[in-house]
């Protein structure tokens, strides 16, 4: 036999064997959820939607008046302690501001205000390293930071969630300040990128606020909802639930690991009855 034959069987043999394992049941630990997986291409859309109708917005007074309320928030945001009372008269003005901002230039207007000013962030944030130079930029960021952190988004200095991500977490915050819900004027994918990331990597929020996070995510669209499920059961105490599910996932579709991962599950489950 010639030497390339006898590599050849051999090369068989290792795939063959490969082959075997890899259908072996192997426990598989849980101990993490799926990853937020966004489309590339709908998460550029949305990014350059943002950049044209912030291009769109009009120089017009009510636009600069409700800009300056934002940036004067940002920056006692940016340094606390503040006075309430302080808070709740800007909180008024910003209110006011933005119903004569609607009804002299119309919503759109309102909405090339928020693509405005996460566009405005981006250019500040960078790549998240870089400190403030100036009032102004500290008033763009005002609290980001400490809301990029607190889920998880930023990790010892190093932005770990999608781009995507950090800018609707910015716009979740323009938002609130002008008392509009979080999600306001988000496109499907942007709800992804929002609830996605809290419902899969917010550790820093409660169970029962993260499962209310995977609900929308799931409404959106999103991926890999049912194994996240499983593993919120798992986290909640019931890994005999969590395996069920994923050995249905599993049956659904194919997914080797998906079946070692629920084996891994009944692994734990047995362990607990069976433990003193």
């Amino acid at each position: 036999m010639t030497e390339s034959g006898i590599k050849l069987i051999l090369w068989v043999a290792a795939a063959s064997l490969l082959g075997a394992t890899l259908a072996i049941p192997q426990p598989v630990e849980p101990w993490e959820m799926p990853s937020l997986v966004l489309d590339r291409a709908a998460a550029s859309d949305a990014i350059r939607l943002d950049e044209t109708l912030a291009k769109e917005l009009p120089d017009a007074d009510e636009v600069h008046a409700l800009r300056a309320l934002f940036l004067e928030h940002g920056h006692s945001e940016a340094n606390p302690p503040y006075k309430m009372v302080e808070y709740d008269q800007r909180q008024a003005a910003i209110h006011h501001a933005t119903k004569t901002l609607i009804e002299r230039l119309g919503p759109q207007a309102f909405e090339a205000m928020r693509a405005s000013a996460v566009e405005d962030f981006v250019r500040v944030f960078g790549d998240g390293t870089r400190e403030p130079q100036n009032d102004y930029e500290v008033s763009v960021l005002g609290g980001i930071r400490e809301i990029l952190q607190r889920y998880g988004a930023v990790y010892q200095n190093t932005v770990v969630a999608p781009p995507l991500t950090v800018r609707v977490l910015y716009k979740a915050r323009w938002n609130s300040i002008h008392r509009r819900l979080f999600v306001e004027g988000f496109s499907q994918i942007e709800l992804q990128a929002y609830w996605g990331w809290l419902a899969l990597h917010g550790w820093g929020k409660s169970l029962e606020k993260r499962e209310h996070a995977l609900v929308e995510f799931r409404d959106a669209g999103g991926r890999d909802t049912q194994e996240a499920a499983a593993m919120f059961d798992f986290l909640e105490g019931r890994p005999d639930r969590a395996a069920k599910s994923l050995e249905e996932l599993y049956e659904a579709t194919g997914e080797l690991r998906l079946r070692d991962l629920a084996l891994g599950l009944r692994h734990t489950a047995l362990l607990r009855t069976g433990s003193p």
